[in-house]
């Protein structure tokens, strides 16, 4: 599913290709556990133990992320060393996030209560895709447009705030369904809104130091 790359290739790419790598394949992992998540939602429960499975096994970031800690202290960087370091240890902390989750998810197969809530966890994952394609486009952009990457920021944050609204209609429904609050699948579905939202608020959080980055060490007109 993702390119595996080799350590001599790597070491030709400069700080900046790196962290563009890592988090592009970082992003790729983020929809694959969305696709896992969206298997579970048809019921296709081989497929969806397929994509956990991936998330949690793969280690194709591992190569670029020892490359780029081999290379970082050495480089001259537009950024000081540890504002790169701190950028770099954020994108993994996506890939830390997503392995939890899938692990959480394979523990007990789930059947949805009804189509509307598997209609509103469609939603939420949609909003999901964005904010994580957004997040990497962001960051392949703090090289070279830090203006851009701060808008693009913002647009995160704000469908960040429309996710929340979605979180809390799940939670609400979920309270309202007829189930013993401490049944298996009520628990599982509290825990996976909550992980969902968890990798969104990463991903805002993420969102709000590129920004920080921006004021930093670009002067806006």
């Amino acid at each position: 599913m993702i390119q595996e790359y080799e350590e001599k290739e790597l070491k030709k790419k400069s700080i900046d290709e790196l962290t563009h790598l890592f988090m592009d394949i970082i992003n790729k992992q983020n929809f694959i556990l969305i696709e896992g998540i969206e298997y579970l939602i048809e019921e296709n429960y081989e497929h969806f133990k397929k994509n956990m499975t991936f998330v949690i096994e793969t280690t194709t970031e591992v190569q670029v992320k020892k490359v780029f800690e081999s290379k970082i202290f050495t480089s001259k960087l537009m950024f000081s060393k540890a504002d790169r370091l701190k950028l770099f240890n954020k994108i993994n902390d996506i890939k830390n996030i997503a392995e939890y989750m899938a692990n959480r998810m394979l523990v007990y197969r789930i059947i949805f209560p009804d189509n509307e809530f598997k209609l509103r966890v469609s939603r939420i994952l949609e909003s999901l895709k964005f904010i994580s394609n957004d997040l990497a486009t962001s960051v392949n952009l703090v090289g070279t447009d830090l203006k851009k990457a701060h808008d693009i920021c913002e647009e995160i944050k704000e469908e960040r705030r429309k996710m929340r609204k979605l979180e809390f209609q799940l939670i609400q429904r979920l309270y309202h369904y007829d189930m013993d609050y401490l049944s298996r699948t009520f628990l599982y579905l509290k825990d996976m809104v909550g992980d969902i939202m968890m990798l969104a608020d990463h991903i805002k959080n993420f969102s709000e130091y590129i920004q920080f980055l921006a004021v930093k060490y670009l002067i806006f007109k």
